[in-house]
This record gives C-alpha cells, structure tokens and sequence, in this order.
C-alpha cells in the first residue's frame, strides 16, 4: 500500500500557517515526565524558530513503537519529521512513503562531508538519500574490566577473534565462577545480535535473487555464530544458565557482576550506570571480535520526512539545528556535554563521528573537555573505527527476520541436542513466506 505522509502537520497543502510561516510537525519531544528534557526541547524549539523566524515548529511526544508505527504511518498520522529505526526506511522508500533530501543534505554544513556509510541505510536503490542519521552505532563487545583483572587477564587487551573470546570466556568461569558471555535471546534481540555475529563471520542474512531478497543465513557464516554460541554453552559452561534475556535483563546482568562479556554498543554505558548503577570503572568497550571480517552491524535511528515538498527545505533545517550541530559544531557539542553533566547523566560518550576527522574531530574534543565518562576505557573501540565494515541491518522485513531467529538462538542455548542447522532451516520456513510477501 502506498501511503503519503501529506497529510501530517496542519499547515494545508501550501504547508504555511495562518501567520505566512511554514509549518512542521516534529516528534520526540520528552513526555512531561521528563521535566527536564521537555524543557530543554521546548528551548531548543524556541531557539530555533528565532533562527528561523519563516518556519514555525509544532513538537509531539509522539516516539517511534514497533505497536503503533504501522498504522500511525497508514493513517498518514505520523509528524512531518520522524524518527525511525535503520530498518525501516528501505521499505519506506520501496512504497514511496518519505521524501528525498538528496537536494537538501547537500545544502546542510557539512553535507557533502557525511561519512557515507551512516547515509547507506537510507539510501535508496536509485542512489537518493531519503533520511538523515540522527544518531549512530556499531555493534562491539562489552566487557567487565574489573572482571578480567580477577581472572588473570589484561582489561586493555579484550578478544579481537571469537576464539578468543570463547577462551577469555571460559577463562573467566573457571577462575571467578562468573558466566564470561552472556546472549540476547528475546523480544528479537536474539536474531538481531545474531545477525551481528553472522557480519563478522562474513556472511548476510538476505540476498538479492531475481529481483527479490531471499534469505541468506543458512550458507555457513550463520550456522557457525550459532555452533559457537552452543560450544560455548555446552561444552564450555561458560555461559551460565540463564538464557531467556532481552536487553534490559542482559545489562542488568553485567551491571551487577553476573555476566563478564555481551555484544552491546558504546550507548549501553548509560544504562549501565544510570539505569542498573553498575561501576563506570568496570565498563570496557572493544570491538566486535572478527571470525575473518572485520564486520559489524550498524544500528540507531534516522530522521524521515513527509513526502510534502513544501515543507521538505524547512524539515531538513530542523534536523539539522536539532540532531547534527553538535556534530561538526564544538560549542554546541559543548554546551550539550556540560548540560547532560551537570544533571549528573552520563556526558561525552563516545559515539561514531558523522563526517570525516577534519570536521568532527573538533566537536568530539569539546565534548571530551566535560565529559564524565571513562574514556580510556572505550579506546579499544574507539582505535578500531576506521578499519571497520559497517553493514547494514537485513532490508526487507527484518524485525521479522530477527523474531524468527530469536527462536533458534534459545534453541541451542536451553537444548543440548539442538541443531544449529535445523534450526536454522525452521526459521528458513518461518520467514522465506513473509519476505516473498513484503515484496510484492
């Protein structure tokens, strides 16, 4: 179903309100819960229309939810600018549901400087970019430094290979009787995380056959992510017993010293010390470990904009004012970094640059003069950046797909006897019909 956004905001089809000013719906204003942030959004609203006295903003605490998304968006209810998971935006643009800013992203500072490998998820099949990157991430290893000093081994040299990793691991067990790697296996954070594992390893989740992506995951690359996770399990016991965990229950494990090692990315520090109060000294933050590529899957989110031409210029100014000045500008990366540590959150982490280093590294460096982050603890990520492949998540169907694999992930982690072939095939069977669907 092709579904146009047009209707979104309520400036009329001209997109001017009844002032003469262009008007936008933007999403992801803090709820009133969150006095602080809200106020701090509203500011940010009001700075903005000053800067921009022709555009006039109208904010919602409207956020992206698996749940709600689908029909918000076939209501044409969604806000002018949205922001939406990376893999989201290739079937958006398959329907013809967002617009193009390939025009605009060249005329925003900087745009002809973005690193291309964070535009790819939103870049269509005819080379148009049809989102903007408003945060991004690259799945890594985190690991508890603490933890490898008790067992014997040095917290600045974490695994670069899964062999190692699986010896760290079992390292860690034998000496501190504390599970060395722990897995995401629910709420497709299972599929998701093994879809990480199956990048390193080489291999892709979908491929293109005759026009159409078919699945990929039963060619080797994945089989082996699972092979290893069982070995692991069973004949290793190093990853304890517990194996029905979603995010939130993984890092509340590792916070409070229950899990040594996950995959995880630079963000989950602030969960770990605001949410579970875990040691900011413990927390270390690798890349992922390679089973032959240095390969990772890039994740975060993405601003879309309503295929309404008459307030695309003034959307694309909003994202920018709001997501990306502090990424090229070192007084407002700045002023962000002071403010988020001077309410006592977790300021300065590292996250991946947006443009080349000429640009973002003197943003990065104002964020680090009030950062209250461990930084030295992040190095051995922050060294591997620029050797790094990042690919992205599956583009058809792909929370599907993760929900799929979910299943096969618990299988060989809860079932000695699993096969990680089998089970493979029953999630081939499980998600080969819903590809074919979503891409008629």
């Amino acid at each position: 179903m092709v579904v146009s956004l047009a209707a979104c905001g309520s400036g009329g089809e001209s997109g001017k309100s009844a002032d003469g000013r262009t008007e936008i719906t933007v999403a992801g204003m803090p709820p009133t819960t969150l006095p602080a942030g809200r106020k701090d959004f509203l500011a940010q609203v009001k700075a903005f229309e000053k800067a921009n006295p022709d555009i006039r903003i109208k904010p919602t605490d409207a956020l992206w939810d698996a749940k709600t998304f689908p029909a918000r968006l076939a209501s044409g209810q969604l806000e002018t600018v949205f922001r939406v998971p990376l893999t989201y935006p290739p079937e958006m643009i398959e329907r013809h549901q967002i617009a193009d800013l390939s025009k605009e992203i060249k005329e925003l500072p900087h745009g002809a400087e973005f690193d291309k490998r964070l535009l790819a998820p939103a870049t269509g099949s005819d080379g148009k970019v049809y989102g903007i990157p408003t945060e991004m991430y690259s799945v890594g290893l985190v690991y508890n430094r603490e933890l490898f000093t008790k067992a014997g081994l040095d917290p600045d040299k974490p695994p670069t290979t899964w062999d190692e990793l699986r010896t760290d691991a079992r390292t860690i067990t034998d000496r501190t009787g504390v599970a060395g790697f722990g897995m995401h296996t629910t709420d497709n954070t299972g599929g998701w995380m093994l879809t990480t594992m199956t990048y390193s390893y080489g291999g892709r989740m979908e491929k293109k056959a005759d026009g159409k992506q078919i699945t990929a995951f039963r060619e080797g690359p994945t089989g082996k992510a699972l092979g290893l996770l069982k070995s692991m399990r069973w004949a290793d016991g190093s990853m304890g017993k517990q194996h029905l965990r979603g995010t939130d229950d993984l890092t509340r494990d590792f916070a409070s010293g229950k899990v040594a090692m996950l995959l995880g990315s630079p963000s989950t520090y602030g969960a770990h010390v605001s949410k579970f109060h875990g040691s900011p000294d413990a927390y270390g933050q690798a890349p992922l470990p390679s089973g032959g590529e240095n390969a990772t899957l890039l994740g975060g989110g993405v601003a879309v904009v309503s295929p309404d031409e008459a307030r695309r210029s003034a959307a694309a100014k909003w994202i920018n004012f709001f997501y990306l000045r502090t990424k090229y500008d070192p007084a407002p990366a700045a002023q962000r970094t002071e403010q988020i540590a001077a309410d006592k959150n977790p300021a300065g982490v590292p996250g991946l640059p947006f443009y080349d280093a000429k640009v973002s590294g003197p943003a990065a460096a104002a964020e680090r003069k009030h950062s209250n982050v461990p930084l030295k603890n992040f190095a051995p990520y922050l060294n591997s950046l620029g050797t790094t492949e990042y690919v992205v998540e599956p583009p058809v169907a792909a929370q599907q797909l993760y929900a799929a694999l979910d299943s096969a992930v618990q299988a060989v982690l809860t079932r000695e006897s699993a096969d990680p072939a089998a089970e493979l095939e029953k999630a081939d069977r499980r998600i080969g019909p819903v590809l074919d669907r979503s891409q008629r």
